[in-house]
């Protein structure tokens, strides 16, 4: 074949591959804006594309007076009652008091505090069906579920500090996630005023979506286009844990006050099940009483167009906990 002739075959299938993205771009497009979910192959990964840049409706969200307080030290918290979460994969209801998401009745006996952002805090599914709620049933000890959507490790810390439950645990686990890196390198009152800034106008901004205008078309379109690579790439990229590690223990290292005299188990809950490589396991090198585990989650343990994890995920990272914390227990 002369390459005139592979130009002209490649430019034709240029041609019809836009074409077909135009036709899955306004078709997903409607259908995601009227919470209908269809999962044919380069529809469902549009459509993930296009919930994940907010081209969705959302009926209920996060930053509501209801579900969030200001906080001098942690720009918000979870406000104390129900929180009613509307969306189109899920609609669930966080209960919350000064301890915590609720996890069920509390059993008698020294307890696990968990700590992480929205993936521990149970973004997505009932109260009942987080990890820290099935760990307490399956430990049949206290479970205290402090994750709150956002937070990094600071502030992870700092509301476990300002929650009263410290002396009633003796082991804490963190739930780490890609996002927490920023915070983890700068958390001083500059960047407390500029993450302020960020989540009081996401606060102040109008729920639906910006539906008109050429670029917001074409900037559908386009993620149309790359979605389908971006989620092949997405399920084979391994980030380099390293620099993610240098952060992280470092605000360890500066809240180890809070830390001393308790086993913390840390497990990372990326978007969409995203792997890490270079991940430690084990016993942490620096601070004895760190243990790195790996609950060895994946893409089909998250919802299929929200990032965190499912109720299946949620199972998933609780047996894991409870078998490592089981076979830290067995260790002299």
């Amino acid at each position: 074949m002369n390459k005139p002739r592979i130009l002209g075959w490649t430019l034709l299938l240029l041609i019809l591959y836009c074409t077909l993205g135009a036709v899955v771009y306004f078709a997903s497009l409607l259908l995601l804006q009227n919470a209908i979910l269809f999962e044919a192959p380069w529809f469902a990964t549009a459509q993930k594309s296009l919930y994940r840049a907010g081209m969705s409706k959302q009926a209920n969200g996060w930053l509501r007076p209801e579900c969030i307080t200001y906080d001098p030290d942690l720009i918000y918290k979870p406000s104390n009652g129900s929180c009613t979460m509307d969306d189109i994969e899920f609609r669930v209801t966080l209960n919350f008091t000064d301890e915590g998401r609720n996890t069920g009745i509390k059993p008698r006996g020294t307890g696990i505090a968990v700590i992480g952002d929205s993936h521990a805090m149970g973004w997505g599914v009932n109260d009942e069906e987080t990890f820290s709620a099935r760990l307490q049933k399956l430990s049949g000890r206290p479970v205290y579920n402090l994750g709150v959507a956002s937070y990094g490790t600071a502030r992870e810390l700092i509301r476990l500090e300002k929650s009263g439950v410290l002396g009633k645990v003796d082991t804490i686990v963190i739930q780490y996630c890609n996002n927490d890196y920023n915070e983890n390198i700068k958390f001083d009152s500059t960047s407390q005023k500029q993450l302020y800034d960020r989540i009081i106008g996401q606060f102040e901004a109008k729920d639906s979506p910006r539906t008109g205008g050429l670029s917001y078309i074409m900037h559908g379109y386009w993620l149309t286009l790359k979605a389908p690579f971006k989620s092949l790439a997405d399920r084979l990229r391994r980030k380099n844990f390293k620099r993610h590690y240098d952060a992280f223990i470092a605000v360890v290292g500066k809240y180890q006050h809070l830390l001393r005299g308790k086993r913390v188990i840390v497990f990372y809950s990326n978007p969409y099940g995203q792997r890490y490589r270079n991940y430690p396991l084990g016993r942490d090198v620096r601070f004895p009483n760190v243990y790195f585990t790996d609950a060895g989650l994946d893409w089909s343990d998250h919802h299929k167009l929200d990032n965190h994890p499912n109720p299946a995920g949620h199972e998933k990272i609780a047996a894991h906990l409870f078998e490592y914390l089981h076979s830290l227990q067995q260790q002299p």
